[in-house]
């Protein structure tokens, strides 16, 4: 049997039931080294990680601070106890996944060196809230990074040791903490892989679940928007240079042949509007590959000019609308497009790597 005694797990856990022993006696048996957060349960819960201490170490605290403080707990004391290690994982302790998935996540980071994340199959019937709440992270993380994830909630990753101080600077205290990581990952530009694993719903409800519908997916489309918040920034400056050269050189002045004034403003503001989109996004996220990051908007950009061209046409010289009308009806028309546009390429370029 494999001896995985240089990957630490790290187990963050709130009101545990008999399920979090299990899995830590389970993982004791392939040699890892285990560590589990008390987020703050209450006493009778005690009895439970007492239990756990036989195979791993427990970190307690008196006030529940959520999942996100409850990792980046974990790392910090990694960093100062745990010298050995090469490698992290974090791990529900809900039943929501194997063991087999574990060990096969472990000897894929030691054969790769990288982070991976792990996506859920979903070959199973999922709770209805639980499928509300994946595809809407999806569609609104798409559309704000341009990257697609066919699951973005999965709780099992790893990472090298030495990405922890990366993981503690990340925002985020409960459950949008993770999605932080993740949009953290993609806007700036840090490769990673994915690896499928099994989807797992207790009682076909996930019944353990401390994840709060409303509040917490509140708290994670708030992180993936703040995401998104440049793309919307950008967006409306595309339409405010639009105007501009609309309005001050081209409505009236006959400089554009056929009447190509929608036309040909939308040509000169989306470029500028793209460079500065590009300009703005290497000094707030500074991406370790800003090539990558180019060429990802430079090709939505293209994309994104076309559309609007399209359907600003259609809504000025068809339905008769005014140019900024036409330009922001544009937008809610072509966000279903593009995310499954973003979706195919995603997903062709997964499949060829």
């Amino acid at each position: 049997m494999d001896r995985h005694n240089d990957c630490l797990i790290v187990i963050p856990s709130y009101q545990p039931e008999e399920t979090l022993f299990y899995l830590t006696k389970g993982l004791a048996t392939h040699g890892y080294q285990i560590l589990i957060v008390n987020d703050g349960s209450e006493p009778t819960f005690n009895d439970v990680f007492s239990r756990c201490e036989q195979y791993g170490q427990v970190l307690s605290y008196s006030k529940n601070k959520g999942k996100g403080f409850a990792l980046k707990y974990a790392f910090e004391y990694a960093q100062k106890n745990y010298k050995d290690i090469n490698y992290v994982l974090t791990v529900d302790g809900d039943g929501q996944h194997h063991i087999k998935d574990i060990n096969e996540l472990t000897n894929t980071i030691k054969g790769r060196k990288e982070i991976i994340i792990c996506e859920r199959r979903f070959d199973v019937k999922v709770p209805f809230k639980s499928k509300i709440g994946n595809s809407l992270s999806k569609f609104s993380q798409s559309l704000s990074t341009f990257r697609y994830m066919n699951d973005n909630q999965c709780g099992l990753r790893a990472f090298p040791f030495s990405f922890l101080d990366d993981l503690i600077k990340i925002k985020g205290n409960r459950y949008e903490y993770e999605m932080e990581v993740l949009n953290y990952l993609l806007i700036k530009e840090i490769p990673f892989s994915t690896l499928s694993v099994d989807t797992v719903y207790e009682n076909g409800v996930n019944a353990t679940t401390h994840f709060r519908p409303i509040l917490d997916t509140f708290l994670i489309q708030k992180s993936i928007l703040k995401c998104g918040l440049v793309n919307i920034i950008c967006f409306l400056l595309g339409l405010a240079l639009t105007c501009v050269f609309y309005y001050c050189f081209f409505s009236s002045s006959g400089l554009c042949p056929l009447d190509l004034s929608y036309e040909v403003s939308i040509f000169i503001a989306i470029p500028l509007e793209m460079m500065i989109h590009i300009i703005i996004n290497i000094i707030i996220f500074k991406p370790k590959s800003i090539g990558r990051m180019i060429l990802r908007l430079v090709l939505f950009n293209i994309i994104y000019l076309l559309s609007i061209i399209i359907t600003v046409s259609f809504f000025s010289r068809v339905c008769s609308f005014n140019i900024i009308c036409s330009y922001l009806l544009t937008y809610p028309l072509i966000v279903f497009p593009l995310y499954y546009l973003i979706k195919g390429v995603t997903l062709v370029y997964n499949s060829r790597r």
